[in-house]
């Protein structure tokens, strides 16, 4: 039988994976490197979602070369909506 976590906890996760780290530990310990300035991640706080869809299904196939009963594999689209709109952003704000 199959088994895994509950749906809201594994969102949670994902959503947090997306966010900015809100600290170096968040980041594991890591520092972006110099050719990473600026450094970007998809959401500035998670809280900036305000909506999510999901299906679940059974993975079927390997992810890569060895099976391993944790692994994932994850489809993601992202409509991105600036919250201010500005010149730099003007092709998301429509």
């Amino acid at each position: 039988m199959l088994s895994s976590g509950d749906l809201d906890n594994r969102l949670k996760t994902i959503f947090d994976a997306l966010r900015l780290p809100r600290d170096k530990v968040e980041a594991g310990g890591y520092d972006p490197d110099e050719d990473e300035d600026p450094f970007f991640c998809l959401l500035e706080d998670d809280s900036l979602i305000n909506h999510a869809s999901v299906e679940a299904d059974t993975l079927l196939q390997p992810t890569g070369e060895v099976l391993d009963r944790n692994d994932s594999r994850l489809v993601i689209t992202v409509k991105l909506t600036p919250y201010r709109v500005t010149m730099d952003n003007l092709a998301f704000g429509g």
